[in-house]
């Protein structure tokens, strides 16, 4: 690890002066405005509340879940935000980490140039390519395990030219926080690195000290697996495999949108081509001849991205397997160009120097305008007080059947509404119907009534008699008159609803 960073630091010319300009501009978005318009985020938020407050009576969290921690993916996630929240609230912590992340994929990416012998310079394509259709869906565990995966990658590298055991044990501590972050990066690098060590099978040294590093990890996911069939907290579909599954033609033709999709307009779209212009461009230039390990792994990846599900039903429910693939493809490939660039030779990266400012600053005003349009609804949010059990009814901003990849916002691709009820619970504990029941780090052990998550334009609230709080958009006429609750007050579109006394359920 020691070695990794003292070569992450010799920066060449004036990369150093680039590389911190683009980062403060990439970190824009995360710090201009309250809201981030990213769909899980709620929800992963709720939960690491859970974990949090669990022990704190005035949240209620026992009330409503156990609590279950294991060394499984996803922990680490929700780990690091149940540390911050001791010297920070939450909204601050999440976004700490997402800045954590902006900050160390270019790096991770600058690490696997650096062990293939490319150009540092060419992993200022990095800071645009963070900003991926994975950032968008709130997938930040995953995210977090892609940059700890590259890491993890340039330390193969290296310890196939010199297996030191200082190496050994970097590449062991990253194979570990990869896997505790998200399994599917933390799988794809475990089967590029058996190719690589394959490929240099002569090294037997080499392949032991990698061997013995990615051991705990592997053992780690073997306990998971049993540990999940002696319980059944996650594997709960029966009957075998189900999954959907893209054809190779629709695959390939959605890998653009997989890389950058963000919002609607053709801004990020146009990034993806100067990126991918440039690369080109820099290839007929330079030549890519160089690397064919870098090939081989693109292959590999290519090969996962049009064989994996699209999504799976059974014997789990893991929606957007194959589509997070393409973003991990996109900053390897910015890596075929050979040579060094130097002097005036440099200006040949402008383009992707102007794309890593473009995107951000365009990301920071849709941003701006998404926290803005959804203040009331925050700020109404704020009146809940801690422990009470809300339900959000967000009518008209879910989308039917269908429509899961259908933008919801101006400000993103994705249906960034779907898990806004997961909020309340995000900053005051209580109880959420729809958060996530992923076996960790709580699960719901009480359930109060409540409609299924596809029925909020249908929303009453005798569907769900057992709630504290209602924060509802639009609310008809009909909702102030209900004689159980009481109108707390109106922001614009929504109302926050206190109830007062029992009411008898619907039939």
């Amino acid at each position: 690890m020691g070695g990794m960073l003292r070569r992450l630091v010799r920066w060449e010319g004036g990369l150093a002066l680039v590389w911190l300009v683009l980062t403060i501009v990439a970190l824009v978005p995360v710090w201009g405005q309250r809201l981030l318009p990213m769909l899980d985020t709620p929800s992963h938020l709720a939960l690491a509340r859970g974990w949090h407050s669990f022990h704190d009576p005035a949240f209620r969290i026992a009330e409503f879940y156990s609590l279950r921690i294991r060394p499984v993916p996803y922990v680490a996630f929700y780990g690091t935000i149940h540390l911050l929240m001791y010297v920070m609230p939450i909204e601050v912590a999440n976004k700490l980490f997402l800045s954590a992340y902006l900050v160390l994929f270019p790096l991770s990416i600058l690490s696997v140039a650096r062990a293939l012998g490319r150009s540092p310079w060419l992993a200022l394509g990095a800071f645009p390519l963070a900003f991926n259709q994975n950032w968008i869906y709130g997938f930040s565990s995953f995210l977090m395990s892609v940059a700890l995966s590259f890491f993890a990658l340039a330390q193969v590298l290296w310890l196939l030219r010199e297996p030191t055991t200082k190496r050994g044990l970097g590449l062991g501590v990253l194979c570990l926080l990869a896997y505790m972050f998200h399994i599917l990066p933390w799988a794809m690098f475990g089967l590029g690195a058996i190719v690589l060590l394959w490929m240099w099978r002569r090294s037997v040294q080499a392949i032991f000290v990698a061997a013995v590093a990615m051991a705990p990890s592997v053992l780690l996911a073997l306990y998971a697996i049993w540990d999940d069939r002696v319980e059944g907290v996650y594997m709960k579909g029966e009957g075998g495999f189900e999954g959907v599954f893209k054809s190779f033609p629709a695959a390939v033709g959605e890998w653009p949108r997989r890389v950058m999709e963000l919002f609607p307009g053709h801004t990020d779209g146009v990034v993806l081509l100067v990126l991918a212009l440039t690369t080109l461009a820099l290839v007929w230039w330079r030549g890519a001849q160089g690397s064919p390990t870098l090939v081989v792994l693109l292959v590999l990846m290519g090969l996962e991205y049009v064989t994996l599900p699209y999504s799976i039903s059974k014997p789990m429910s893991w929606w957007f397997v194959s589509p997070r693939i393409p973003s991990m493809m996109a900053p390897l490939l910015l890596l075929l160009p050979e040579g060094t660039f130097t002097g005036k030779q440099r200006l040949a990266l402008l383009p992707i120097v102007l794309a890593g400012l473009v995107l951000p600053i365009r990301l920071s005003a849709l941003y701006h305008g998404f926290s803005r349009r959804n203040a009331s609804f925050m700020i109404l949010c704020d009146r809940i007080p801690d422990g009470a059990s809300t339900y959000v009814d967000y009518r008209g901003m879910v989308r039917g059947k269908g429509s899961a990849e259908l933008s919801g916002d101006p400000a993103t691709a994705g249906p960034v509404y779907w898990h806004f009820g997961s909020w309340p619970m995000a900053l005051h504990g209580g109880y959420a119907p729809h958060i996530f029941d992923q076996g960790i780090p709580i699960r719901p052990k009480q359930k109060p009534t409540a409609p299924t998550f596809a029925l909020a334009d249908a929303f009453t609230f005798r569907a769900a008699p057992e709630f504290d709080y209602y924060l509802v958009r639009d609310a008809p006429d009909s909702f102030d008159r209900e004689p159980s609750v009481e109108v707390v007050e109106k922001r614009n579109d929504w109302t926050l609803y206190h109830r007062i006394h029992a009411m008898t359920e619907e039939p």
